[in-house]
């Protein structure tokens, strides 16, 4: 028997965050014990690690060694970011001291795995910089502590890999992947277009020219989620928009759609975990 020999092994996962920052922001500058990583999921932004301002670009990845002091800064802009921290003792980690690149996209799935899995798994609020630990969901996705540990141990492993020149073998095992990229982003695309008026699946399939089954198939294994899950995040994040424009919450339901004030409620609270109400008194 061959005794697997580990090159990481993530021991613990402290905090998932998505958050989705306004113009201007600037967090407080923090230092713990453990590792952190910030990715630019939209817009650029500014990372400051032991003093020193760094640009972090869209779609590019930077980590904070553990006793590192650092915050962030958004600018002018709106960026979305997306943070792990973790504690993960194995030596190939020093790799990755002070070290920013760009997240190849062939790599980025294990992202989007990271974050359904810990919405599923745990109870991940919308936006609080002070979360400091991991609650579990009542009814936790089964076995997605392991696939949240597998996805980060996998994506540190490739860009290792990337780093030295060798090539993660992952498309050997996604067909087309080039063309199936490109179908997952155009349905996201249309959703995205269709946001202020109603968008039946029906429609999808006749612009797309595909099957109802084989595109719900699809998205559910590119993504982790529905197509229509996916359109009621995108109108709730849409949503959020429109609250720091100020808009009312009647407003908002009746230029996104929803059947009702009350169903814009309930699909807010589902999707962001607080209430419209409770959303806008934490962004003032």
């Amino acid at each position: 028997m061959h005794r697997i020999a580990n090159l990481l092994n993530v021991q613990k996962i402290v905090t998932i965050h998505y958050q989705e920052l306004s113009p201007g922001y600037v967090s407080e500058e923090e230092t713990h014990d453990f590792w952190e990583v910030i990715y630019a999921d939209k817009e650029a932004l500014f990372i400051v690690r032991d003093g020193e301002r760094t640009p972090l670009l869209q779609g590019e990845m930077v980590f904070i060694k553990p006793n590192q002091p650092h915050f962030v800064e958004s600018g002018k802009k709106e960026p979305n970011i997306f943070i792990v921290s973790f504690e993960c003792r194995s030596e190939s980690m020093g790799f990755f001291c002070d070290k920013k690149f760009p997240v190849p996209e062939n790599y980025r799935y294990l992202l989007q795995n990271i974050m359904s899995e810990a919405t599923e798994t745990f109870v991940i609020p919308d936006f609080d910089p002070d979360l400091n630990r991991l609650e579990l969901r009542q009814r936790p996705n089964l076995g997605g502590e392991q696939v949240i540990k597998n996805s980060l141990e996998l994506l540190l492993v490739y860009l290792l890999r990337a780093a030295s020149g060798q090539s993660a073998p992952q498309e050997f095992f996604i067909s087309k992947i080039s063309s199936s990229s490109d179908l997952q982003d155009e349905i996201v695309r249309i959703l995205s277009e269709h946001l202020y008026d109603r968008f039946e699946l029906d429609d999808l399939c006749a612009r797309l020219h595909y099957g109802k089954t084989y595109l719900c198939t699809f998205f559910r294994e590119k993504t982790g989620m529905s197509i229509y899950r996916t359109y009621l995040k995108l109108k709730t994040d849409e949503s959020k928009k429109l609250i720091r424009m100020r808009c009312t919450f009647s407003e908002i339901a009746e230029k996104l759609c929803f059947d009702s004030l009350s169903h814009f409620n309930y699909v807010f609270k589902k999707y962001v975990g607080m209430t419209p109400g409770e959303y806008k008194a934490s962004i003032k």
